[in-house]
């Protein structure tokens, strides 16, 4: 059996795993996530690296890189944060590239779609 124990700590969380299954000798693994960064953004990728981290230790299926369907843990904006001009364009950029890249491969799948 797998235990995963969590525990906070005065800059973040303290993660615990401890292996006991049968037939092995009891294990035991530590890794401390340092959430209360100065920096806001490092302090949620750390979180997302906790629940990541958690979901694979107790083998919960997220999908992966070659599923039709994955569990992604994102950073965004808050649903009534109002961002300023300068965010909104960025956004619009990162989108622009997103929907570039989806029109690339869309005329790759067309492509050899018509050479078979």
């Amino acid at each position: 059996m797998i235990k995963v124990e969590l525990k906070n700590a005065s800059n973040g969380v303290i993660k615990t795993v401890i292996d006991t299954r049968e037939n092995k000798e009891s294990s035991e693994s530590i890794k401390v996530y340092e959430i209360d960064s100065e920096v806001k953004t490092e302090g949620f990728f750390a979180i997302i690296d906790l629940l990541d981290d958690i979901a694979q230790d107790l083998g919960l299926d997220i999908g992966s890189d070659h599923e039709s369907l994955q569990i992604q843990f994102d950073i965004d904006w808050g649903e009534k944060y109002k961002p300023n001009l300068e965010e909104v364009e960025q956004k619009i950029k990162v989108l622009n590239t997103q929907i570039k890249d989806l029109k690339e491969y869309k005329r790759i799948l067309i492509d050899n779609a018509n050479n078979v």
